[in-house]
């Protein structure tokens, strides 16, 4: 919003109280002192507002416009847009300006605590707000769910994950009642996180059951399978781990690129390298990747040799080209050309890398947050599952 638009909003609402405090009072000598008084301050006001002083524009405002039930909305309205615009301290002012009313319903007063809760949240006062919502979950019904969910949003920013979980089954109910879809992954995600901890303090049995419970919400979950096939591996299962990695293409193809170092290993790990071939080559054909190409073709080119590789990966990039393959692909033809040919191709293969290199091979779905690591919580926009591999020419 522009600081025209705020600038209006703060004069309107200033006159507001001008126009408010003009009319209130039983009694003329009273009502004309206080008129006086709240002239003044509007004038002030307006003062501070042409000469582009908002801060204090802001303190006239609280000064003019009484809190009343009357007069709430625009506090609050006031309170939400200083917030929006990065303005916390203000909001804070603001907000904690209504709590100090004793005059204002119980209602109004919870709204005001909501509205702080948020101020603190965007000022990074977890801790303040933390409290301000629990107090709302035990005493407000219409504002409960709300307050859950900014308390989920705590407990994820703080890495809480035992109580974002527990604030997500207190949003809906028993903890092993059946989860809309929308918060069903995100409770994956959340047992995903604690297995993910419990792995890298080897604490294999908690791990596992973090995982189970985490299919149990979302069957689907790339995640928690990735997760269970590195937990098998490191238990030397191999077989197992190969089993989860082969279930994913089916959950969700666009996360194939991130099980093809851990399906190798453990095809490797048994000594099958034609398994591993054949599982490519059924790979390629179902769900065409870059990833897997390349992967193919290092694989042709070690159980054959690099021209037949080479004859491979020609054939596949004309069908479907990519900057990834033909790196790749000049790669295997460099090392077998001389002279000239050789030096013109390592020119091209050096134009080909830098395109490349300033390619993100991950992108957000819902921001446009883009770069070369998977996150599954976007650090842009907060949202979970929407960092996906990048498609086309430049990507997958």
């Amino acid at each position: 919003m522009s600081d025209l638009t705020f600038f209006i909003f703060i004069f309107v609402a200033i006159a507001i109280g001008w126009y408010l405090g003009r009319k209130s009072g039983s009694k003329r000598a009273k009502r004309d002192k206080r008129q006086e008084a709240l002239t003044r301050t509007y004038v002030q006001g307006l003062n501070f507002l042409l000469n582009e002083r908002p801060d204090e524009a802001i303190e006239a405002f609280i000064d003019s416009l009484e809190v009343t039930p009357v007069t709430f909305e625009t506090h609050l309205a006031l309170g939400s847009l200083l917030r929006k615009r990065g303005e916390s301290d203000q909001a804070i002012r603001v907000h904690q300006n209504l709590l100090a009313r004793p005059s204002l319903s119980n209602e109004q007063q919870q709204k005001s605590q909501l509205e702080l809760a948020r101020d603190y949240i965007s000022a990074g006062w977890l801790d303040r707000a933390e409290r301000l919502l629990q107090e709302l979950v035990e005493q407000s019904q219409e504002l409960r769910s709300t307050s859950l969910e900014h308390l989920i949003e705590i407990y994820r920013d703080e890495r809480e994950w035992a109580r974002a979980i527990h604030a997500v089954s207190m949003l809906h109910g028993k903890r092993f009642k059946k989860l809309p879809p929308e918060w069903a992954h995100i409770q994956a995600h959340f047992c995903c996180e604690m297995a993910e901890e419990a792995l890298k303090a080897k604490d294999y049995l908690s791990a596992r059951k973090h995982l189970k419970l985490a299919l149990e919400y979302d069957k689907d979950s790339v995640r928690a399978s990735l997760l269970w096939a590195k937990l098998d591996f490191s238990l030397g299962s191999y077989r197992d781990a190969i089993k989860v990695l082969r279930r994913i293409p089916r959950q969700n193809p666009e996360y194939i690129a991130e099980t093809l170092e851990l399906l190798e290993a453990s095809y490797e790990a048994l000594g099958d390298e034609k398994g591993l071939i054949k599982y490519l080559e059924s790979l390629l054909k179902e769900f065409p990747s870059n990833s897997v190409l390349i992967a193919l073709a290092e694989r042709i080119k070690n159980d054959e040799d690099e021209a037949e590789a080479a004859a491979f990966m020609g054939k596949q990039l004309q069908a479907r080209p990519s900057l990834r393959g033909l790196a790749r692909f000049l790669d295997m033809h460099i090392d077998n050309t001389q002279g000239r040919a050789r030096e013109n191709l390592s020119i091209l293969k050096g134009m080909v890398d830098q395109l490349v290199a300033t390619r993100p091979q991950y992108r957000c779905h819902h921001c446009g947050f883009s770069g070369n690591q998977l996150h599954w919580l976007c650090p842009s926009c907060k949202h979970w599952d929407t960092v996906r591999p990048v498609k086309g020419i430049e990507g997958e």
